[in-house]
């Protein structure tokens, strides 16, 4: 854990300090006898007898700072006002004739009539007890509001149901990208364009959490909501692809210098999943579906959907079991819900769409939390937020899956040996499992993703996603054998794919990808060397508590 972070954007505590401080807070005074005692007491035993390395004094600072201080610190205003907040006032002679005007407005919210109740309550104060200016207190009160400075405090945080929920727009640290909005059209070059420009934007130094949400983006035909359109190769389907592929690592490049979020409430078609991908901190609903099927339309005009992603599955930090890839991108009728995104490890909660909105608004006042604590904060909140997402239909066939897929992954073994051998068993599973051999077009697209898995699974993330996007091009062009869609792995840089036709402008209505200089090109985050040793070699590192790592700095394993 780094220990050495001061003084980082408004936040004067180390992390280390922040955890101790944190525990000091959370303590059962009860249960040590101390549930009466004065603040400096407390903070005695706490040094003396629980944490001895705690400095007092910064702990002190530190419970200032949240608006925890001891009695004797307190100013003759604040005196003041505790002793209004602590009045009686059911019993005050008089003060329930007020109540009218409280209650008589046409303003029926919970905030409203709780702000004309605190008002009737300082008339009545100012003029039967104590000198009391209302528009005094309550500037004292948002002036000494605790400020958001530890990872946290959102799980104390007392915004109760009876206060006004705050308004996230006020948080300008906080980047916002409305998909629905840039996308109303479809996932057009346009659209692509849009986000990418957002995405540029999320990248300056006044934002510092961004959150990718989707509000408007609705199917006509279904009225269920969509998350990410089909991508629209209506014009220069090799453009679109570029285009798809060049957002995917801005969003990565983003996600590699703040935090990243994805609210996915709705459907994502699979030829947008690698901008899906691009974060694992993804918050689903049951809106959330993925149809990759080989024998659906979207896969049979853009295949290779995510390859250089699903190529990871089994060495990420969800250690799914190998050939879990190989069965979700062969299966005829699999449709991904957040019940199998989330044990993959590709989400990291789930909220009912029903409380969508509201969770959503919860979940980004944690963004308030500042760096470096703001990506553990969002997730925490999150965690808070979410509930259980059901069952997975991919845990129930583990044991075939390690039997019959895990060779696809592990060997060159090819398809039609996998088909030979679920003919053999003829199960309802297997006879389920084998309807894609039996449809020409299905076929091609299975046989070539898993020859693209195969071919990956060595490579970096930036040369696996060159060999994606070209084989994925190719295959709109015509190309549709599979020697020939991987032989060229290695020979082209991920630049030279993505930069390959920008000169050229088909006749669209769409404008085409904005070109990028060969250093924006090239800016997929670098993979850790030792990410590389793990994947070749993973009981190297089985001595290494990986997880435990991973809570306090990402590892792209």
């Amino acid at each position: 854990m780094n220990s050495d972070i001061a003084n980082v954007e408004g936040c004067a505590f180390t992390t280390e300090e922040l955890q101790r401080f944190h525990r000091f807070y959370k303590l059962d005074w009860d249960e040590a006898g101390l549930a009466a005692a004065p603040l400096p007491e407390r903070i005695r035993h706490f040094v003396s007898s629980i944490d001895p390395d705690t400095d007092s004094t910064r702990l002190q600072a530190w419970l200032r700072t949240m608006g925890i201080i001891d009695e004797g610190e307190k100013s003759d205003a604040a005196k003041l006002y505790e002793q209004f907040e602590q009045f009686d006032f059911a019993s005050a002679p008089g003060f329930s004739q007020r109540l009218a005007d409280v209650y008589g407005s046409d303003d029926v919210s919970k905030h409203g009539i709780g702000e004309r109740m605190d008002m009737a309550k300082a008339a009545y104060y100012n003029e039967h007890v104590a000198p009391l200016d209302y528009a005094a207190y309550k500037q004292f009160k948002e002036s000494s509001a605790p400020r958001p400075v530890c990872p946290y405090q959102h799980l104390w945080d007392a915004g109760g149901a009876d206060k006004e929920q705050p308004d996230t727009a006020k948080f300008a640290h906080v980047m916002t990208i409305d998909i629905g909005e840039s996308c109303a059209a479809g996932l057009t070059l346009a659209a692509i364009n849009g986000l990418r420009h957002s995405v540029k934007e999320a990248c300056q130094e006044k934002y510092y959490a961004a959150a990718v949400i989707n509000s408007s983006c609705n199917d006509p035909a279904n009225a269920k909501p969509v998350f990410l359109p089909t991508l629209d190769a209506s014009g220069d389907a090799a453009a679109a692809l570029r285009a798809a592929a060049q957002l995917a690592i801005d969003l990565r490049t983003l996600n590699g210098t703040k935090p990243l979020l994805m609210l996915a409430n709705g459907t994502v078609d699979a030829s947008a999943l690698g901008i899906l991908l691009s974060t694992s901190d993804v918050v689903t609903s049951e809106m959330f579906a993925i149809d990759v099927a080989p024998n659906s339309e979207s896969s049979r005009t853009f295949p290779f959907v995510a390859l250089c992603d699903w190529a990871r599955l089994s060495s990420g930090r969800a250690r799914a079991e190998p050939g879990t890839a190989e069965y979700i991108l062969t299966s005829p009728d699999l449709v991904l819900r957040s019940s199998e995104w989330m044990p993959l490890g590709l989400e990291i909660g789930f909220v009912a769409h029903r409380r969508f909105a509201a969770a959503v608004e919860s979940i980004l006042l944690a963004a308030s939390c500042p760096p470096p604590h703001t990506r553990d904060a969002l997730r925490k909140a999150c965690a808070v937020e979410s509930a259980y997402p059901g069952p997975s239909k991919i845990s129930a066939w583990t044991h075939e899956i390690r039997q019959h897929f895990s060779p696809l992954a592990d060997t060159a073994l090819q398809l039609d040996g996998l088909y030979d051998e679920l003919a053999r068993i003829d199960t309802p599973w297997a006879r389920r499992h084998r309807l894609v051999a039996g449809d020409a077009g299905a076929k091609a697209v299975a046989g070539a993703r898993i020859a693209g898995l195969q071919a990956m699974r060595g490579l970096e993330y930036s040369q696996a996603l060159a060999l994606e996007l070209a084989a994925s091009i190719a295959w709109t062009q015509g190309e549709s054998a599979t020697d020939q869609l991987f032989h060229s792995a290695g020979t082209q840089s991920l630049a030279e794919v993505l930069l390959a036709g920008t000169d050229e402008c088909p006749g669209t209505s769409q404008a085409p990808v904005e070109p990028a200089a060969d250093a924006e090109v090239a800016s997929v985050p670098d993979e850790c060397p030792f990410a590389r040793m793990y994947r070749k070699n993973p009981s190297q590192f089985a001595h290494i508590d990986l997880q435990s790592i991973a809570k306090h700095r990402s590892l792209n394993l």
